[in-house]
């Protein structure tokens, strides 16, 4: 048994605890006046991968296959690294225009058995991409100093100097 006195002071301790808890300051109370709070993003993804296509499989095969498509703006074919035998696989990319499309090439095509030509069985696995954006297809721009390296008067002076010190050092 506890005597009164032990009594006590358990019961002080406890109204401190709770008086601690009660003066910690909560994030909410933190936030300034002026700040706007966070809107979330919520982004539609319309980017899927069809993982595990046999690797002999080619684009226009996968094309043939995947035919009648639902209306994209990317379509994007990896084949197989030869470098990660035994796992050879190839995948490709699509960006869906619309969401319910993605449902039904989803339903259509996950699980999907491919053969290749040795009749070797590959199901597809179908998800979202795990990186939504397009990349752009960059123009490559004609490097302006291609071909002037006949025209270029220091390398011209120099390529003289170093012939006619080698013709000199041989006679």
């Amino acid at each position: 048994m506890r005597s009164d006195k032990d009594q006590m002071t358990v019961g002080k301790e406890k109204s401190i605890f709770e008086i601690q808890l009660k003066d910690v300051p909560r994030e909410q109370e933190n936030i300034p006046a002026n700040a706007k709070p966070k809107e979330e993003k919520k982004e539609v993804f319309t980017k899927v991968v069809i993982r595990r296509l046999p690797p002999s499989l080619s684009k226009e095969q996968l094309e043939e296959h995947l035919s009648p498509l639902p209306s994209y703006d990317y379509f994007e074919f990896f084949p197989a690294d030869q470098s990660l035998y035994p796992h050879l696989f190839s995948r490709a990319y699509i960006n869906f225009k619309s969401t319910e499309d993605i449902l039904l090439f989803r339903d259509r095509f996950d699980g999907y058995v491919f053969i290749d030509n040795k009749g070797q069985e590959y199901p597809a696995v179908v998800e979202f991409a795990p990186f939504q954006k397009i990349s752009k297809k960059k123009l490559k721009k004609k490097d302006a100093k291609t071909g002037s390296i006949e025209e270029d008067l220091n390398l011209n002076i120099w390529g003289t100097i170093k012939k006619s010190t080698f013709f000199t050092l041989q006679k």
